[in-house]
């Protein structure tokens, strides 16, 4: 195991212990323990970890993965900061021989309010990550699979995961214009993230799909709940199905785990029933989060792990 991400009352942190990243991420809402093993760890004896923790920043790798993660303090306007975070915890990954970066997590506080300058601070956010990849020369199609969500308050806090090989093939929704070409309606600067991101290994096809919600084209569409649930589904589904298209020798797919975002409590049984039946995927793997979404008009965002074989599992 390389990390436990801890979602519960106080405030951000990161601390070593026992070879173990901990990570925790402010949630007044929900009381939830996330635990982070590699793809593959079912081929192999446990790893032996090297954990590392520095002031706002902090790892644990095993040879073959990497997860690190950063906390961004707040502050009038986040896009200076994200920036600085963002180029160091990526050269810290490349520097330790984790070049594969395939997923990125953000948590950020009060993520639909505006910043001192009158600019959300979700774009603000995306104004400093967009300006970070492009100081660090990555390609718009190479940009790892994301997910960007409210926090109730506080700064920012970023995980990624990453591996020394193999490549990973990133996944987009034909039904959607790529995050990263959106048009300048959205901010000074696209959010700068794949759709999904998939990585082979010894097990199988493992698919990351990005924090994914009711969009179509670049378009939100919300004239109620129900809608909201089933473009979401779809737009999962598609991504499965592009996936498939690319990978022809793995025919059966699987819903490890979900993560399902609400904005409203009165939601969450009625968006997790929908999305636990849509995929067969168990509650204790599928916890909801009541959290704000990184456009205000939205009400759920769903993020998964999703597993391709080659042969059914009997």
């Amino acid at each position: 195991m390389l990390a436990v991400v801890h979602y519960n009352h106080g405030h951000p942190t990161l601390t070593c212990n026992n070879g173990v990243l901990h990570v925790c991420i402010p949630s007044t809402e929900t009381q939830l323990a996330e635990y982070w093993y590699v793809p593959d760890q079912t081929l192999h004896q446990p790893r032996q970890t090297e954990c590392h923790v520095t002031g706002n920043e902090g790892w644990c790798a095993d040879g073959e993965n990497l997860f690190a993660a950063c906390l961004i303090p707040d502050g009038p306007e986040l896009a200076h900061a994200s920036k600085q975070a963002y180029e160091h915890l990526i050269q810290l990954s490349h520097t330790l021989g984790y070049i594969n970066i395939y997923r990125i997590w953000n948590y950020i506080g009060s993520i639909n309010a505006p910043n001192s300058n009158g600019l959300e601070r979700y774009r603000d956010f995306c104004l400093g990550r967009a300006e970070a990849f492009e100081t660090l020369n990555y390609a718009p199609a190479s940009l790892p699979a994301a997910t960007g969500i409210g926090l109730q308050e506080g700064g920012v806090v970023v995980f990624l995961i990453a591996r020394k090989t193999p490549q990973a093939t990133n996944i987009e929704n034909p039904l959607q214009v790529p995050a990263y070409q959106y048009p300048q309606r959205y901010g000074p600067k696209a959010p700068s993230f794949a759709r999904a991101t998939a990585i082979e290994t010894q097990t199988g096809l493992y698919l990351y799909v990005s924090g994914t919600a009711s969009i179509r084209n670049h378009v939100s569409l919300c004239q109620n709940l129900n809608q909201q649930i089933c473009i979401t589904i779809e737009n999962i589904q598609t991504l499965l199905e592009e996936t498939q298209k690319k990978f022809l020798d793995f025919t059966h797919v699987y819903c490890d785990s979900l993560k399902i975002y609400v904005r409203h409590a009165q939601d969450t049984e009625a968006v997790a029933d929908a999305f636990q039946n849509a995929f067969c995927v168990k509650p204790e793997h599928s916890p909801t989060l009541i959290s704000d979404i990184c456009r205000k008009e939205l009400s759920l965002e769903v993020e998964g792990v999703f597993r391709f074989q080659h042969d059914p599992i009997l």
